[in-house]
């Protein structure tokens, strides 16, 4: 027996890194939107834990999908006897998400393979101990996240337009990222609170302007900055860094302009995609 989900990556629609906890870890203020942008997670039964990735992935006990099995058989007081295929389409260092995405597609997928019947809530608290974005991944969609995101606030689906997804070249590391944004002294700050109201409002240019990223002013990347000036350029409403980076998102209004921006950038970037909001991991 197999089971098979795709898990989708995300996107910061807006990130405001807020300070810090007492045990070090950072608190952020974000809107994570879920995007139609799929990594595909296999599981079988096995005699023993095997696991398989594409895309250049670590295949050793580093990887988000080997943490998650783990932790699932640990819950459920089985043996790891697994076999876990990974089939990445999603950049790394990107700030997609796409290491989430596998943990959360191997946790759904998982629990409907062994029958457990685990809650969303029980497979987010497991998701957690291997990292602060794979609970947002599992449950997918629209949300507001706050502390160090894993409090996620359900609100209102983005469902409006489609984005340009361009991954420079560069990656970032995030624990670098952090560094830089503790000794930043004029990064954005924007206002979840403000963008939530906008977008119960359907008013899309206040949503537009609130689409910043805390990172974004703090690492000055010149690549992203030169792929956000770009998709500006190509009629995107907002552009925006995602996560710590270094992907960067256009939101577009029209789809047919989105596709023409993302002909225009593809051979100049490692990757371009054309992606909409979507709801999370899908079981096929």
């Amino acid at each position: 027996m197999s089971v098979t989900v795709k898990a989708p990556a995300k996107v910061n629609l807006l990130l405001d890194v807020a300070g810090r906890r007492a045990d070090g870890y950072h608190l952020i203020d974000s809107i994570f939107q879920t995007i139609d942008w799929y990594e595909r997670v296999t599981v079988e039964t096995a005699d023993t834990l095997c696991f398989s990735c594409t895309g250049g992935a670590p295949l050793d006990e580093s990887n988000t999908a080997v943490k998650a099995a783990r932790l699932f058989a640990a819950h459920v007081g089985c043996e790891a006897n697994f076999r876990i295929t990974v089939e990445k389409h999603v950049p790394m260092q990107a700030g997609l998400g796409g290491g989430s995405a596998d943990a959360a597609g191997v946790l759904v997928a998982l629990n409907r393979l062994t029958g457990a019947g685990l809650s969303v809530g029980t497979l987010c608290e497991i998701g957690e101990k291997i990292g602060a974005d794979v609970p947002f991944c599992i449950r997918g969609g629209t949300a507001l996240g706050t502390d160090i995101g894993t409090t996620l606030t359900p609100i209102k689906p983005f469902v409006h337009g489609c984005f340009v997804i361009v991954k420079p070249a560069c990656g970032v590391s995030t624990p670098e990222a952090y560094r830089l944004v503790d000794h930043a002294t004029d990064a954005a700050h924007p206002s979840a609170t403000a963008f939530i109201q906008a977008l119960e409002a359907d008013d899309y240019a206040t949503m537009a302007a609130l689409m910043q990223n805390t990172f974004e002013g703090a690492l000055q990347l010149p690549e992203c900055m030169a792929a956000k000036k770009q998709l500006l350029q190509h009629g995107a409403m907002a552009a925006c860094m995602s996560g710590s980076g270094s992907a960067v998102f256009g939101w577009f209004d029209d789809v047919n302009t989105a596709e023409q921006c993302a002909q225009t950038l593809a051979p100049q970037y490692v990757r371009v995609q054309v992606c909409r909001p979507c709801r999370g991991v899908v079981i096929e």
